[in-house]
């Protein structure tokens, strides 16, 4: 059970590197970029999973910190919710600058909040 919780977290960070790392690198990009889309789902999804498996097989002897998790899946849902509508913006030939901006910004608070709370 903890290499399927140490995969899993593999999983989350490397969607955090594409969110992050994707951001910088399609600031110039006309159209949003479809692997920031997969990563943020896959962050959502990843996330969820994480707290799952510390909640049920694994029950680690620490308390979950439940605000900074809460913290955590508001972000998730707004970074989705942001590369979704920047994808369909960008799919109809619009400008989707601020989305993909907003989308990398949100990316990179979660990663502040994971790493500092």
């Amino acid at each position: 059970m903890e290499f399927l919780y140490d995969l899993v977290v593999v999983l989350h960070l490397l969607g955090m590197a594409v969110i992050v790392g994707g951001w910088v690198l399609s600031r110039g990009a006309k159209r949003f970029p479809v692997p920031i889309v997969w990563a943020a789902r896959l962050q959502l999804l990843t996330g969820i999973l994480i707290v799952g498996l510390l909640e049920g097989p694994l029950q680690p002897e620490w308390s979950l910190n439940y605000p900074k998790i809460t913290t955590k899946l508001v972000l998730a849902l707004v970074i989705v919710a942001l590369a979704e509508i920047g994808h369909a913006r960008s799919r109809k030939n619009k400008s989707a600058r601020t989305q993909l901006d907003a989308t990398g910004a949100a990316g990179l608070a979660a990663t502040l909040v994971a790493a500092l709370w």
